[in-house]
């Protein structure tokens, strides 16, 4: 890790909990760049957690989300409670071209590792903060994660059926959309201060990313009123446009016609049912004043052919239509294998696990990962001894004093 890539070489200490702080350090340490996680054993980032079950031991290394989101990172585990801990800290960030956490606003600076302390002690340092509301603001303390976030920037209102209650899009949508905004402000950064500029504070607003991927919206209502509600599957001036049963126990394929031409294409593939030349859906406006009664008729026949031989028809057709994959199915997908999506490493507790790589390519330098996501203060003597110069004694006393563990 940190020898190949087009990130070789720079030094990244990442101070943080959840998904969100550990997936935008991992585009860089895919690109080579050396990612130190400064962890707790006394208080463990709660992805270790995840699998726990309740009445039962836990074993910290044992938690496959922890470990499919830091891959080729190293861990050194450090009681921040202890001056000695935040001073262990301090000299990593003098280490460090960047630094990145997650944490509450404020929490950083009652250790003396707020982004206005680091970069007075090295004004070169990219220091980046990820939080719900941002660090400014009435809201900024308000400790909420991505299920809160997805509702307050907007996402609910938009998901589900128009007769039904708002529902959140799956999983914590804000704590994955705002690391991607994350890696490119931090490669921006980088950039600037290659060009001469000096370090700066990123403070990044997990709502306002939100918000920002919602811009459509906000415009149609800025400039006409709209307010756009939920509408399930369909979407404006395009039927049909949904997802259909299929053969088989729970499978489905989603369709979608955005032109007459479409359309006309998905009749000739049904082999021209009575049904499809009615009158009332030779036009889209026809096909989506009466969408209940076209849905009705396109899954009683999507219902009687399996979802991968329907998806050929169609997409051979020029009909744009695919198969609502199982996660299981997405491991074996022949496009993702093509592409090496997934990388199969040996993790020492979990064993072979299939990691993911992220969806771009570069082509004089393709990425990857060597190492499986590391072991609680896995790399205490590595990172203590080979980058901070401590000695097998000074090690040893801080395991003593409880420093690190």
């Amino acid at each position: 890790m940190g020898e190949s890539g087009v990130y070789a070489g720079l030094r990244i200490l990442e101070l943080g909990a959840g998904a969100a702080g550990a997936v935008a350090t991992r585009y860089f340490a895919e690109q080579g760049a050396t990612v130190i996680r400064v962890e707790s054993a006394v208080r463990p980032d709660f992805l270790r957690l995840s699998h726990a079950r309740a009445g039962e031991p836990v074993d910290l290394d044992a938690a496959p989300m922890f470990a499919l989101l830091n891959p080729d990172k190293w861990s050194v585990s450090i009681d921040l409670r202890k001056p000695a801990g935040v001073d262990l800290v301090l000299r990593l960030a003098d280490w460090a071209d960047v630094v990145a956490q997650n944490f509450a606003p404020g929490a950083m600076d009652k250790l003396g590792l707020g982004p206005a302390q680091l970069l007075a002690r090295k004004p070169a340092l990219i220091v980046v903060t990820s939080a719900l509301f941002g660090q400014t603001g009435p809201q900024r303390h308000y400790p909420g994660f991505g299920g809160q976030g997805s509702a307050i920037a907007g996402f609910n209102h938009l998901t589900g059926w128009p007769d039904r209650e708002a529902l959140g899009p799956y999983a914590t949508i804000t704590d994955s959309l705002s690391p991607r905004y994350v890696a490119l402000l931090i490669a921006a950064a980088l950039l600037e201060r290659s060009r001469g500029g000096a370090g700066q504070h990123i403070d990044v607003s997990q709502i306002e990313t939100g918000v920002y991927s919602l811009s459509e919206f906000v415009v149609r209502y800025s400039a006409n009123g709209e307010s756009v509600v939920r509408a399930g599957n369909r979407e404006a001036g395009a039927a049909p446009h949904g997802v259909y049963p299929c053969a088989g126990e729970d499978a489905w394929i989603a369709i979608e016609v955005a032109s007459d031409g479409e359309w006309q294409a998905l009749v000739a593939a049904m082999g021209a049912p009575s049904w499809a030349r009615e009158p009332r859906f030779a036009t889209a406006a026809g096909r989506v004043a009466h969408q209940h009664d076209l849905d009705a008729h396109l899954a009683a026949w999507t219902r009687e052919s399996g979802a991968y031989l329907l998806m050929a028809q169609l997409q051979e057709a020029g009909v744009p239509a695919g198969v609502v994959q199982h996660l299981n199915e997405l491991l074996q997908d022949p496009q993702l294998a093509h592409r090496r999506h997934f990388m199969s490493l040996d993790h020492e507790v979990l064993g072979v696990l299939p990691y993911e790589r992220s969806g771009f390519r570069l082509s004089a330098s393709p990425g990857g990962f060597d190492d499986s996501g590391p072991l609680l203060g896995e790399d205490n003597d590595t990172v203590l001894g080979e980058i901070l110069g401590l000695s097998a004694a000074e090690i040893e006393q801080l395991l003593v004093d409880d420093v690190i563990a």
